[in-house]
C-alpha cells in the first residue's frame, strides 16, 4: 500500500472539508488506487467519503447552526428528565422528518443509557454506526450543519417546561417538596425561567468583577446628576445598593419578580411553598 503522508491527507481535507481522521480512513480504504496517481487516489477517497455520507457532513461544520429542536423524555415515574438539543443551519431542516426521527432516537438512547453529555452520546452506537457518524451522515444528506449541542439529564424531585415549539424550555431540581407538588411548583418556576431568563441561582455565583462594574456605573450616574450633589454619603450608598439590587434581580433567579405576580419575588414564592431550587438549566435553541 502506498504511504499516506501529511501532504495527501491535507489535500483531501482541503477539498472535502472533512475531519483529519476521516480523510486518513478514506485514503486507507482506497489505497489500491494509489498506483493510478495522486489525483486518482484523492478522487477515489472523495468518492468513498460520499458513499459513507461523510463528505458534506464535515464541510457543513463551517456553517452556523442557530436553529434546531429540543427532544425530551420523562421516565422513572416523572423523576427523570432527559433533554437532547440538536441544532441545524435552518429551521426548515430542523423540521425535516429525518431530523426529528434521529432526535427522537437519540433521546431514547440517552435516557436508556443514562447519558448526560454530548461526548458520551456521540460515542454510542446507533444503527451499526457511531452516533457522531450518524449525525454527520444526516448533515451530508440534508446539506446543512447538524450537530448535538447539549445533553442534560436530571434525576430527583424535578419540574420542567418545554415550550410547544420545542425551542425553549427549562428544568429545575427542587428541595423541600416531592412528588406532584414538586412537579407542579417546578413547572411554574421553569416557566418563569423561560420568561425571565435568569443566569445564576445565587448572588455568590455572580463574578465580583461584574458587581464592581455595576457599582462604578451606579456611582458615575450619581455624580453626573446635580440633584445628588448635596446628599450625604450614607444616602448615596443606599441608592447605589438599590441599583445593585436591581442588577441582581435581572440575572439571579430568587431575586427576580415572579412572572405570575410582580408583587412577589421567586424567593418568596418558593418560601411560601416550602421549596428551594437546587439547580436549574435553561434552554433556548440557537442562543445558549
Amino acid at each position: 500500500m502506498a504511504e499516506i503522508n501529511a501532504q495527501i491527507v491535507g489535500k483531501l481535507r482541503e477539498k472535502t472539508g472533512q475531519r483529519l481522521m476521516d480523510c486518513k480512513k478514506a485514503l486507507t480504504e482506497t489505497g489500491a488506487d494509489a498506483g493510478k496517481g495522486e489525483g486518482a487516489w484523492i478522487e477515489s477517497a472523495e468518492a468513498w467519503l460520499r458513499k459513507k455520507g461523510l463528505d458534506k457532513g464535515g464541510a457543513m461544520a463551517e456553517k452556523s447552526a442557530t436553529e434546531g429542536l429540543l427532544g425530551h423524555k420523562v421516565s422513572n415515574g416523572g423523576r427523570t428528565l432527559t433533554v437532547v438539543e440538536m441544532t441545524a443551519s435552518t429551521d426548515f431542516s430542523a423540521r425535516n422528518a429525518e431530523f426529528a426521527k434521529l432526535l427522537n432516537e437519540l433521546v431514547e438512547l440517552a435516557d436508556a443509557k443514562k447519558i448526560d453529555s454530548v461526548e458520551a452520546l456521540n460515542a454510542q452506537t446507533i444503527g451499526g454506526a457511531s452516533v457522531a457518524d450518524t449525525v454527520k451522515a444526516l448533515a451530508g444528506k440534508i446539506g446543512e450543519n447538524i450537530g448535538i449541542k447539549r445533553v442534560v439529564r436530571y434525576d430527583g424531585d424535578i419540574g420542567f417546561y418545554i415550550h410547544h415549539d420545542n425551542k425553549q424550555g427549562a428544568v429545575v431540581e427542587l428541595g423541600g417538596v416531592t412528588g406532584e407538588k414538586a412537579a407542579a411548583i417546578g413547572k411554574d418556576i421553569a416557566m418563569h425561567i423561560v420568561f425571565a431568563k435568569p443566569t445564576y441561582l445565587t448572588r455568590d455565583q455572580v463574578s465580583p468583577e461584574a458587581v464592581k462594574k455595576e457599582n462604578e456605573i451606579a456611582l458615575e450616574k450619581l455624580k453626573s446628576d446635580p440633584k445628588n450633589a448635596s446628599k450625604p454619603q450614607n444616602i448615596l450608598e443606599k441608592i447605589i445598593q438599590g441599583q445593585i439590587g436591581k442588577f441582581y434581580a435581572g440575572i439571579v433567579l430568587p431575586d427576580q419578580e415572579y412572572y405570575k405576580d410582580g408583587s412577589k419575588t421567586v424567593a418568596k414564592v418558593l418560601a411560601e411553598n416550602g421549596a428551594t431550587v437546587k439547580r436549574f438549566t435553561r434552554f433556548e435553541v440557537g442562543v445558549i
